[in-house]
């Protein structure tokens, strides 16, 4: 008897079911096609239960359709998917998913052994022709095709005549193939006319290249140069064939060849502490900007590896992981390997193959990484560890930095959280001697900047309309051109937050999700940043029909122009999700940056992590409350994270560094103590909030979202969710339409669940009814 987990939604997520085994031995984590109502699935074996069918008669069971692979998911993931799904609510079946390769299913293939040749209609037989011999395997469409009839296969096959093999069909994407030129020993040389089979021959020396290399050397495309290369392979001077190439995320960038510097006796202490942790034990290492927790990664992976074993290391957002990849390959070379989302099907199938036969043994990427079929783990770094990234948005809905603690306790691996300004909740669990924690105080480079908070209420009264003020301006018109550089922080997209009516007071909302559309300027269009819908300018108000339509707020594209407007012998480039658009364009606007090719960066929050370039000596934050005044019981930490954060960009040279935040809030306390770079005074004022509140760490959270296109059967959905988790020891707060009360065209209400006890909310969670979106430990109630 097999215990499957299917992809499929079922009335309990940690549900699987059992399956009667074929002939022979199938492994726990093999990947089995089976029978689910009256279609087929894929499945994947979970180590038995050992306990007998309750009657001892297995004839009850369905039989296994097929074996399709051998085990593809370490012994510590199964038992990780298993926890996964009983703390999240997440089917079994979608979070195994999640931890292999996209596109699984879309491969499978199916061919035919065909036992009695004699049983096979002679027509069906001719048309085989000499494909048709005992034991032999024939494609499935050959046999759909000779048969002429699904119900006849199906016949053959319960005859026990056919009999069907599943596989997974070698994926396209396994390998990329790239034609090579080899030159060939001897006399033969092109004719005096023919100058680019001159120049391939002599950009081959006497090696062998690819086409598209040749090409880039000779600065023409590809194409150019494959009929030249043809004539050489006909005349003999070379070679030309097909190879077979790996797909790398890395190989498009320079290994750095800078020697590490030596660690300091600080650092040295920290890696000591990491070395020393027990198995599956945890460590906050917290420390500012500049002092040096890459260095003690790097030598904590080191560690690791000298003890024949594996390392993690996890950043919460793409755009994160160049530099540091730059960091840990030049440390480590081929042994490195890149997972997230960003990646192409390809490069994601090869990546994951590479892990899984142990030719990569570290292992960077987003939360998506945490699951990578490391063997033998003895080391997993959660960089920024404070950050909400590392929350996934649909499900399985898991936390990284949980699963993370749950995969080091089943491997004995440590966990180490690096950040700057570790969450509130981590701080609690280090007063309750729960985690340890080692601090980096002293600064490897540069100083640390001057903060300087900017009452933006006092410059309204100056006069002062423009989103910089005179400081922020003035320091931008004192930056040295092509020697220091400037970062400019505006958590906010496009050139206006919202358009309105100066007659009427609307303003124009997303008809699907009723939020105001952000106006901009590239492409003169509005666009809702919830759901995508575009819209063109509206030039009468559509409520009114007046003229008055005037553009409110500021965003990264309005920021950029004032400042080009302002000093125009700056070079400007942005940073934001909308500047993203293409593969890689992160890592182009972050070179040309480091480089010095562009002096001010006016970026969203991407600005405010993971950029270490010496040359910035001002940072300024336009609008500090941007953040502050969300309606989330997080908006003041996710305040002072943000901005100590980008302030720590500042400063890593010689020349020192200025940092001024902007803001209508100067006396807050999150906004204090980012100044001061302090997060023990910040946590000093938060703890005290949210025990008076009743919010984490003082309590545990979940979240019920459901949407449907009517309103009101939403709402009533809704509150049928809130009456069926309604237990004794957990407070149920709504039905309240959510932040975004419409999106997509469907109403949004949610339901929040607050408890003291996590076994009080795990027991209410049992009892919400299907369709409802689980959301346990959400990163917002937004």
């Amino acid at each position: 008897m097999l215990r499957v987990a299917v992809e499929a939604v079922a009335d309990r997520p940690e549900r699987t079911f059992s399956y009667r085994a074929p002939n022979g031995e199938v492994a726990p984590g093999s990947l089995v096609l089976v029978p689910y109502g009256r279609r087929t699935a894929l499945g994947y074996v979970l180590p038995a239960a050992n306990e007998p069918w309750p009657d001892g008669n297995l004839g009850e069971l369905r039989d296994v359709e097929g074996v399709v692979s051998g085990p593809m998911l370490t012994p510590d993931l199964l038992a990780l998917a298993e926890e996964v799904a009983a703390y999240y609510r997440a089917p079994i079946g979608t979070t195994l998913a999640a931890m292999l390769p996209p596109g699984l299913e879309s491969r499978l293939e199916r061919r035919w052994t065909i036992t009695d040749l004699g049983a096979i209609p002679p027509a069906a037989a001719a048309r085989l022709g000499d494909r048709l011999a005992a034991g032999d395997e024939v494609a499935d469409d050959d046999v759909r095709h000779a048969l002429g009839d699904v119900r006849a296969m199906r016949r053959l096959q319960r005859a026990g005549w056919l009999r069907p093999a599943w596989r997974l069909r070698p994926p396209e994407v396994a390998a990329r193939r790239v034609r090579v030129l080899r030159r060939i020993a001897g006399e033969a040389q092109p004719r005096a006319g023919a100058p680019v089979q001159r120049a391939l021959l002599a950009a081959l020396g006497d090696g062998e290249r690819s086409l598209p290399d040749l090409a880039a050397e000779l600065g023409v495309e590809p194409g150019a140069v494959l009929e030249p290369a043809r004539r050489l392979a006909a005349m003999g001077a070379a070679e030309l064939a097909w190879r077979d190439v790996v797909r790398d995320p890395l190989s498009h960038r320079p290994r750095s060849t800078d020697p590490r510097p030596l660690p300091s006796a600080e650092q040295q202490a920290a890696v000591q502490r990491i070395a020393t942790l027990p198995a599956g034990g945890s460590l906050l290492l917290e420390g500012v900007a500049a002092t040096g927790k890459t260095e003690v990664y790097l030598a904590a992976v080191e560690a690791t590896l000298a003890g024949g074993r594996g390392a993690i290391v996890l950043v919460p957002e793409v755009a994160l992981i160049p530099q540091l990849t730059d960091r840990l390959a030049a440390a480590f070379g081929d042994e490195v390997a890149v997972l997230h989302s960003g990646l192409s099907v390809g490069e994601r199938h090869d990546t994951w193959w590479r892990i899984l036969r142990g030719q990569a043994r570290v292992v960077i990427g987003t939360r998506m990484a945490v699951m990578a079929p490391l063997a033998e783990l003895g080391l997993i770094v959660i960089d920024e560890s404070h950050a909400g990234g590392f929350k996934s948005d649909r499900t399985p809905r898991f936390d990284a930095r949980w699963v993370a603690d749950r995969r080091a306790a089943l491997t004995g691996a440590r966990l180490v959280l690096g950040t700057a300004t570790p969450s509130v909740v981590d701080l609690a669990r280090v007063r309750g001697e729960m985690l340890e924690r080692a601090r980096l105080t002293q600064r490897q480079v540069g100083v640390r900047p001057s903060v300087e908070i900017v009452d933006l209420r006092a410059e309204l009264a100056a006069g002062n309309r423009s989103v910089l003020s005179r400081a922020l301006a003035t320091g931008l018109e004192e930056l040295r051109a092509g020697q220091e550089q400037a970062i400019l922080l505006i958590n906010r997209r496009g050139a206006a937050s919202f358009v309105l009516c100066r007659d009427c007071g609307a303003s124009l909302r997303c008809p699907d999700c009723e939020l105001p559309y952000v106006y901009h300027s590239a492409g003169e269009l509005l666009r809702c940043h919830h759901c995508g819908r575009r819209a063109s300018v509206a030039s009468r108000c559509p409520t009114c029909g007046s003229h008055r339509i005037r553009y409110f707020g500021a965003g990264t594209q309005r920021v950029e122009a004032e400042v080009r407007a302002q000093v125009p012998h700056l070079r400007v480039a942005r940073l934001d999700s909308d500047a993203l658009a293409t593969r890689r364009s992160f890592e182009a606007i972050y070179d040309a940056f480091r480089r010095g090719e562009v002096d001010v960066l006016v970026g969203t929050q991407l600005a405010a992590k993971g950029l270490d370039v010496p040359a910035v000596t001002l940072v300024g934050v336009v609008a500090a409350d941007v953040t502050l005044n969300l309606p989330d019981y997080l908006a003041a930490e996710r305040t002072f994270q943000l901005l100590a954060q980008v302030a720590g960009r500042a400063g890593r040279g010689d020349g020192g560094g200025r940092v001024i935040f902007q803001t209508y809030a100067p006396d807050h306390y999150a906004v204090r103590a980012a100044a001061q770079l302090d997060v023990d005074q910040f946590a000093a004022a938060e703890l005290p909030r949210r025990r008076a509140l009743g919010y984490p760490p003082f309590s545990v959270l979940a979240r019920l979202l459901v949407s449907d296109p009517r309103r009101d059967r939403a709402e009533e959905r809704a509150r049928d969710a809130a009456q069926a988790v309604a237990t004794p020891g957990v407070e149920v707060l709504g039905p309240l339409p959510a932040y975004l009360p419409r999106r997509a065209g469907r109403w949004r209400f949610q339901v929040v669940l607050r408890a003291a006890d996590p076994r009080a909310r795990a027991r209410a969670l049992e009892a919400v009814p299907g369709g409802v979106a689980i959301d346990v430990d959400p990163e917002s109630l937004l």
